[in-house]
């Protein structure tokens, strides 16, 4: 999904704590209602499979609870996307990038397919995971660990099936899960059969020649049976999938690690993933291979819809002799790839230059889209924390569309909650290209993708706080919605139970719920954004302001807990507080801005038929 992310690591915050976040956007064309929900041991599934890749995972008998922010509808199955475990692990899955051609030719997505079945077998070679993984138990969608007593927005989940939107099993495909052998046994000078490119019902055309679409030693697209080869894992299971099981950071990297190793990706993906001490940013290359770094503790990440790791110490990653020292973690054989595809195109040539590698242009992009829609937001993210800078003149050294913006740095100031919450909502304040604002021209104005964006599902910042006791360290800062007209509110994680407000999104819109609330808002609101600015302003600061009093009051009542049935009771009570005065401030806020964009709308008139 496009997305925005913001790491800080434990000297760059204002109070010690880790932080991580990031805007989860819907794609176009449609936006995906989220809600939160506590998830339960007896909730995680043994047995999972995935809705989107078909895959199929055993997973270990000894998850931990957590507490997630995921899509409210099943159609695309969990996607966790925010979460925190009891063990005071944070993550979030996860930042879409993307990595160049050279790196896809050498190591391919591994993508949901069919291929042709010949006599009872498939095509030999075609799909990339061990057969014992994805065929077992194909016609189970929800696992052994399913609960009827679980909440049912929880349970739910585990009942995920069907398939978003078709996938194409025609030519094309064919030609590049038969594989070559395939062509190679094929006899030049004989016709082989295949569909037309064009024919939905399976017609087939004669091509003649060794360099054909299809070969009749295989028999390829749509003539008869075929067999479904799952893809990798993504954006839907990473959390699922890892953050149940690993107690720091670290494991998480290294855990997420094996799972792309073994099942590989069918999506280039950024992976954030803290705990009270470390902050690590993973990144995946191909289909199978990830490099992962710890972000240094004085500093923050920016990072947006881009591979964005600059500096890489390969020699260090590999080096297993440094165990929990090493600041950089990747699979295994990443040398050899790198190496044998040629894919380091430095004129460095020094063994040296291992140590001083730029992931970024060896894997990454930067075309004319990442000049509109990315590298503008790591400019303002920057622009925000570093503000003396020179960012605007002639002389800047870094612009809207530089593609060697740092991807981390030493902020000015401790960074806060409310500035990762300002960053993340911003839309190019006081710039030419801010959407609602005065400077520039109307085509400056919409030049560039704006951090918050209308297709914003939620805001998660989790906040690890290592100076408060593990039974209550971590706080999820929330926010569903377009971020320029709402607010993040915090949330204790180690919970049984979410409010209502938060977990019965659905998929109607509702006053009900924040997540449609927060959506009538910001549409309200968008029209005339000036006349609304001042009570969206007093919102947020309100929203604020009380969150961070409730978590005070709250703390002080944990500090005197007995047990912890006692301090989850304390911490529920909070959220729930914490929800209810949400639901009335934004109630209000609704009212408002109804009530002012009413007043503005074209067919306004002032007269009434009599004085009042």
């Amino acid at each position: 999904m496009p997305c925005t992310t913001l790491l800080v690591g434990k000297n760059a915050s204002y109070d010690g704590s880790t932080m991580i976040a990031r805007d989860d956007d819907s794609g176009h064309g449609r936006y995906d209602p989220k809600r939160l929900v506590a998830v339960r041991p007896e909730d995680q599934p043994r047995h999972y499979r995935s809705v989107l890749s078909h895959v199929e995972i055993e997973l270990p008998d000894n998850p931990c609870a957590y507490l997630i922010a995921p899509n409210a509808l099943r159609n695309r199955g969990i996607l966790a996307e925010a979460g925190v475990s009891v063990r005071n692990v944070a993550m979030s899955a996860t930042e879409t990038i993307a990595v160049n051609e050279r790196v896809l030719g050498a190591d391919p997505m591994v993508v949901l397919h069919t291929v042709p079945v010949r006599g009872n077998a498939a095509v030999e070679g075609a799909g990339a995971n061990d057969e014992s993984d994805t065929n077992a138990s194909r016609d189970s969608a929800a696992g052994d660990g399913a609960d009827t007593n679980a909440e049912p927005s929880v349970a739910a989940f585990w009942a995920s099936v069907g398939e978003p939107k078709p996938y194409d099993s025609g030519v094309a495909d064919d030609i590049v899960n038969c594989g070559l052998d395939a062509y190679l046994d094929h006899n030049s000078g004989s016709s082989c059969t295949a569909p037309s490119a064009g024919s939905a019902s399976g017609a087939t055309s004669t091509v003649s020649g060794g360099n054909s679409a299809a070969c009749s030693s295989v028999t390829c697209a749509g003539a008869g049976a075929r067999q479904e080869i799952p893809g990798g894992i993504g954006e839907e299971d990473l959390i699922t999938l890892v953050l149940p099981y690993v107690s720091t950071a670290r494991e998480g990297v290294m855990r997420l690690g094996s799972l792309l190793e073994r099942y590989g990706t069918y999506e280039s993906n950024g992976v954030s993933i803290s705990d009270t001490d470390e902050v690590w940013y993973v990144e995946t290359i191909g289909g199978h291979h990830w490099i992962a770094r710890r972000v240094p503790d004085d500093c923050y990440a920016a990072i947006p819809n881009q591979l964005g790791l600059d500096h890489f110490d390969l020699d260090e990653a590999l080096d297993e002799s440094l165990g929990d020292k090493r600041d950089y973690l990747c699979s295994a054989d990443l040398r050899e790839f790198i190496v044998n595809n040629h894919l380091d195109r430095s004129m460095d040539t020094t063994p040296e230059h291992f140590r001083h590698l730029n992931p970024r242009k060896i894997f990454g992009t930067a075309t004319t889209k990442d000049h509109i829609y990315n590298t503008p937001r790591a400019w303002y993210m920057q622009r925000c924390l570093n503000p003396s800078d020179d960012w605007d003149s002639p002389n800047a050294r870094y612009t809207p569309i530089s593609d060697d913006i740092p991807w981390c740095r030493v902020p000015e100031s401790e960074v806060s909650i409310e500035d990762m919450d300002n960053v993340l909502s911003s839309h190019y304040e006081d710039t030419p290209y801010d959407p609602y604002g005065r400077l520039g021209t109307p085509e400056t104005r919409h030049r560039y993708r704006p951090i918050g964006i209308s297709r914003t599902g939620h805001l998660a910042i989790m906040q690890i706080r290592g100076y408060e006791p593990e039974a209550f360290r971590s706080v999820m800062w929330l926010a569903f919605g377009s971020q320029p007209t709402t607010c993040v509110a915090p949330f204790y994680t180690n919970v049984g139970r979410t409010p209502d407000y938060l977990r019965q999104t659905t998929g109607e819109v509702s006053t009900s719920t924040l997540y449609w609330t927060n959506r009538l808002i910001a549409v309200i609101a968008d029209a005339h954004f000036d006349a609304n600015s001042n009570a969206i302003e007093a919102f947020r600061e309100d929203i604020a302001g009380h969150g961070h009093a409730f978590v005070a009051e709250a703390d002080t009542k944990l500090d005197k807990a007995s047990d912890k049935n006692e301090a989850r009771r304390i911490m529920e009570a909070a959220n729930q507080r914490m929800s209810d005065y949400l639901e009335a401030r934004s109630q209000q806020l609704l009212g408002k801005v109804l009530f002012t964009s009413s007043d503005l709308m074209n067919n306004a008139f002032a007269l009434s038929d009599r004085p009042q």
